[in-house]
């Protein structure tokens, strides 16, 4: 079978022709909801699926997006189209936040999912606040249903972000008891960062949850959330997820400061997640001259031996215009803006999330999960280079999503131009 025919729900027994690329090769075999060694016996028997012809495509591991905001997804319009800095968008949400409703927030979230299934994405973090008006926590039941709707075709992880005003007391302990996954907060924006970190992690503790927060979100090089995340995490089991979001100030302190926090860091087990798109938008709007850009040093991060993931962020709210749930566009921006190499942005794009997330690897080893992504594309460069239009998404060895791009043109009209034959003096044909 030709993948150009798969459709979602057919199930593969094995891949064939595909275009060798990282660390999978030209076949790959899956049974058990695993890749198994792909010899010759097994390709030939084709059972429990189809055999698949897969020339002139790549397979690539599937995308986890480590940042969402599913609570504010597409509501740029809606809110009044701002245009600026983080804190002209918080300023937005808190003037409208509180007409959100909870079947605003299900729709707009359920379109995000389904945008990232198409993309590749199988696993999305997303962060939710507790919602201005009579009804707080209408964001975490509204986000707890998806995560059962979506379940088995995207895991999704629900951060349950308190402000620094809200306390995660009485919102947080009905927030748990709801079934949120981790603990979430904002300790750069508070009065005292210290202290709003002790509390979300003494919080995270009396519930034996990990804690994913956001960490250092501002140019001010001394901001110092990430070493303190590190500091107060280090004596944690090594199961329970510390995530640090943005991290953005380390890129603009020295290399004798940011190598001794990645250091901590790495040793503490906290894993760094990077947001390109939104904080390429909202960060240094007061810098007219020579602008910051709001990228942590992502090399230097990799090199320290800390986990690097990656996220989208917010997708067409207040925070970012901008954004469709694709992490093909994130892993690009890491290459143009990060000054990762394609193979490492994807890397960082989807194995590095899955790592991050608590999900087993998906690198088309043997014994791992049976989850890729095909690529119509000859490299991983190519893949980021053309956006991936064409792509077929394979969970637990089944085919969940199929993205196709169909063009056409009034070039398709005309008649093709008599081939060349007649050669000229100089070899060349005319």
């Amino acid at each position: 079978m030709d993948a150009e025919l798969l459709q979602p729900g057919q199930r593969i027994a094995a891949l064939t022709g595909l275009t060798a690329c990282g660390e999978i090769g030209d076949r790959l075999a899956f049974a058990g909801g695993v890749v198994v060694d792909a010899d010759a016996s097994q390709l030939a028997g084709g059972a429990g699926g189809e055999t698949v012809d897969a020339t002139g495509w790549i397979a690539l591991p599937p995308l986890a997006d480590l940042h969402a905001h599913l609570d504010k997804g597409y509501t740029w319009t809606s809110f009044g189209q701002p245009e600026g800095s983080l804190d002209d968008a918080i300023a937005c949400w808190i003037d409208h936040g509180e007409n959100h409703s909870s079947d605003d927030i299900k729709a707009a979230a359920r379109r995000h999912l389904v945008a990232a299934l198409h993309a590749g994405v199988t696993a999305v973090r997303s962060h939710t606040n507790y919602h201005l008006g009579d009804d707080p926590l209408r964001g975490v039941r509204a986000l707890i249903e998806l995560r059962d709707e979506f379940a088995g075709i995207v895991d999704l992880q629900i951060v349950a972000s308190p402000g620094a005003s809200d306390g995660p007391d009485d919102l947080g302990r009905a927030a748990v008891a709801l079934g949120i996954d981790l603990i979430g907060g904002f300790p750069h924006l508070a009065e005292d960062p210290g202290a709003d970190l002790e509390r979300n992690a003494a919080f995270a503790e009396e519930f034996g949850l990990g804690m994913d927060l956001h960490t250092d979100e501002t140019l001010d090089a001394a901001s110092t959330g990430l070493a303190e995340l590190a500091a107060r995490t280090r004596h944690w089991p090594a199961g329970v997820i510390r995530s640090a979001g943005h991290c953005v100030s380390l890129s603009m302190q020295d290399a004798e400061t940011r190598a001794r926090t990645l250091a901590a860091v790495a040793e503490a087990g906290v894993s760094i997640i990077t947001n390109p798109l939104t904080n390429l938008y909202l960060q240094g709007w007061q810098n007219p001259i020579a602008t910051p850009r709001g990228i942590p040093p992502l090399r230097e991060i990799l090199a320290a031996g800390v986990t690097l993931a990656a996220g989208g962020d917010n997708v067409q709210d207040p925070f970012n215009p901008l954004g469709n749930a694709d992490m093909v566009d994130v892993a690009s921006e890491l290459v143009v803006a990060g000054h990762l190499t394609p193979a490492e942005a994807w890397h960082v794009s989807s194995n590095g999330g899955r790592a991050a997330f608590g999900l087993p690897p998906a690198r088309g080893r043997v014994g791992d999960v049976a989850d890729v992504v095909l690529v119509r594309a000859a490299h991983t460069a190519e893949a980021l280079a053309e956006r991936a239009p064409d792509r077929i998404v394979i969970r637990d060895g089944r085919v969940i999503a199929v993205r196709r791009r169909v063009v056409s043109s009034v070039l398709d009209l005309r008649a093709l131009p008599t081939p060349p034959s007649a050669p000229t003096s100089e070899g060349a044909l005319l």
